[in-house]
């Protein structure tokens, strides 16, 4: 009798409590892989905005050396596009065209540059070289402004945004993200697409777009 007594004390987990422990497992690695992927999204939003002020330095010491050569007009030729500061939101939710910070770069009018993956690759293969076209001249000016000063040049196979003052040379802000298909200002964001006239933190953050800007 104290045998079988002795066996059934030395009995296995019942299978409730084979469940219970199951879920528990379940629940930790649940919250360990939510844990890592949050971290994973904060580590490229911060490396967004880190390539983006990367490309806002390098942009504002190619637009200096132009303007003392007295070269901003080529610049502004080849943008053509000027923005409507009235329908960007700065980060901290005001119309940049009410913002008092950035009065320099705004005191003019503001033009934009904007390239994307495809752009980047053809203007690589040399294929705007030599070209008149508006479309072939934005993209060579886009991306001959980083081609001197960025050491990196991988960074620019992604969507960019340079916004700038072609009168005094000076750089307004810079977007920058590697996760979407192509930037717009005037479109919804959707299919990879994204409108960048929001640079409020909740928003970019969402669509993981780097921003570095005087607003």
């Amino acid at each position: 009798m104290r045998n079988k007594k002795g066996q059934d004390g030395d009995g296995g987990f019942t299978l409730v409590e084979l469940v219970v422990s199951f879920v528990i497992m379940l629940m930790l690695v649940t919250l360990s892989v939510a844990g890592v992927l949050a971290y994973q999204d904060y580590a490229d939003y911060k490396r967004q905005n880190s390539y983006a002020q990367t490309l806002f330095s390098a942009a504002q010491t190619k637009l200096t050396g132009y303007s003392v050569r007295g070269q901003m007009k080529n610049l502004e030729d080849a943008a053509m596009e000027k923005l409507d500061l009235s329908m960007l939101i700065t980060p901290d939710g005001s119309a940049a065209s009410e913002s008092g910070k950035g009065l320099l770069a705004k005191s003019g009018t503001v033009y934009c540059l904007v390239g994307d993956r495809e752009s980047y690759e053809k203007y690589k293969l040399g294929e705007y070289e030599g070209r008149t076209d508006q479309e072939s001249r934005a993209y060579q000016a886009l991306y001959g402004v980083f081609d001197e000063f960025l050491f990196d040049k991988s960074i620019l196979n992604a969507c960019i945004a340079i916004e700038f003052n072609p009168g005094c040379g000076q750089v307004y802000s810079v977007l920058y993200s590697d996760k979407c298909r192509k930037f717009t200002y005037l479109e919804t964001s959707k299919n990879g697409r994204v409108n960048i006239c929001d640079r409020q933190d909740e928003y970019r953050n969402e669509y993981m777009i780097g921003y570095y800007g005087l607003d």
